[in-house]
């Protein structure tokens, strides 16, 4: 047995922050996402979209605002998730958040040569929309049409 516990390692010094900033994304639920896509603008930054997510959780500023910015992640998602699908490579996956991250970062890097509208998101705007790829099924089940809203003050 080695002395080397695996489960509380740091990063390694090699991986730059959005890779990290996208590992925490990947673990946020399929309403966040949607909510920090709407809410991302040109000039934001990932780090704080991601702080914003969460006052809106909250009622920050006010409770109207958090189904306003889902609905607008919505709409955005809708816009661009058939251009994504064609431009995603497919194939096998890797287990590797890490990997799986950096290839989805290809994937809208891709789309944004396809769409125009695409080509001028932010930095956060594309993290996110990374990240609704990613989860895109969770993220697809969400914004059916048929689907109810989503409870995303939990």
């Amino acid at each position: 047995m080695s002395d080397y516990d695996t489960r509380f390692s740091l990063p390694s010094v090699d991986d730059d922050a959005a890779t990290e900033i996208g590992v925490i994304l990947m673990g946020l639920g399929a309403e966040r996402l949607l909510a920090g896509l709407g809410s991302a603008g040109a000039d934001d930054d990932t780090t704080t979209v991601t702080l914003l997510v969460e006052q809106l959780r909250h009622g920050v500023p006010d409770a109207s605002a958090l189904p306003a910015a889902v609905a607008e992640g919505t709409a955005r998602w809708r816009g661009a998730r058939d251009t994504l699908a064609a431009t995603d490579p497919g194939g096998v996956r890797s287990a590797a958040l890490r990997q799986l991250w950096c290839a989805a970062t290809r994937t809208v890097a891709a789309a944004a040569l396809i769409d125009p509208a695409l080509a001028t998101l932010g930095d956060a705007e594309r993290a996110y929309l990374a990240a609704c790829w990613l989860r895109r099924a969770e993220v697809d089940l969400c914004t059916e049409e048929s689907h109810d809203p989503p409870d995303v003050t939990s």
